[in-house]
């Protein structure tokens, strides 16, 4: 009878073994499409290390599973200058990216850009910010770089409904 017992143990351990190992085989594919920008995008892969995918003519063989990202660059090359603008998430339908055994996963991210304001109020101070956003909703850092030096704080232009200025600034930070 033990030994009947075992048998049936280790038949059903290699049996959920194999299993395993063949869910781990299966592999699709990511394309990512950024425009005419260049995207790069950092995906959690596993504890130890991620996966990093660019934008480009050929997708990019990933495990088939849901992947979460963890950092998106996008670059472009304008006017002889390198623009760069990163986000950290929060990632809209990017926060799960689902990819599918023998597919390939197409994402839609990056320019072009949505700037959207944000105004709230603490007694008698106004304070009006601004949120970058991208196509697949992903939510880009304020400050961008250029030829690798970070600019920060936009420029700010109050007007009426003729178009005339009624206050010009900058976005600072505090």
């Amino acid at each position: 009878m033990k030994k009947k017992d075992i048998l049936i143990s280790v038949t059903i351990i290699a049996a959920a073994g194999l299993t395993l190992w063949f869910y781990l085989q299966q592999e699709g594919q990511v394309r990512i499409n950024a425009g005419d920008a260049t995207a790069v995008l950092r995906l959690r892969s596993s504890w130890l290390h991620g996966t990093t995918i660019a934008s480009g003519a050929e997708p990019v063989p990933l495990s088939a599973r849901v992947h979460r990202p963890q950092y998106l660059s996008i670059s472009k090359g304008q006017g002889g200058h390198t623009w760069r603008i990163d986000s950290h998430g929060p990632w809209g339908t990017l926060s799960r990216i689902k990819v599918k055994n023998n597919q390939t996963t197409a994402l839609q991210l990056g320019p072009p850009f949505s700037i959207k304001p944000r105004v709230s109020r603490s007694g008698s101070v106004l304070s009006i910010d601004y949120a970058i956003i991208g196509r697949a909703g992903e939510l880009y850092q304020r400050s961008v770089i250029k030829d690798g030096q970070t600019l920060t704080g936009a420029n700010i232009n109050i007007v009426d409904e003729a178009g005339n200025v009624l206050e010009a600034g900058k976005f600072s930070f505090g």
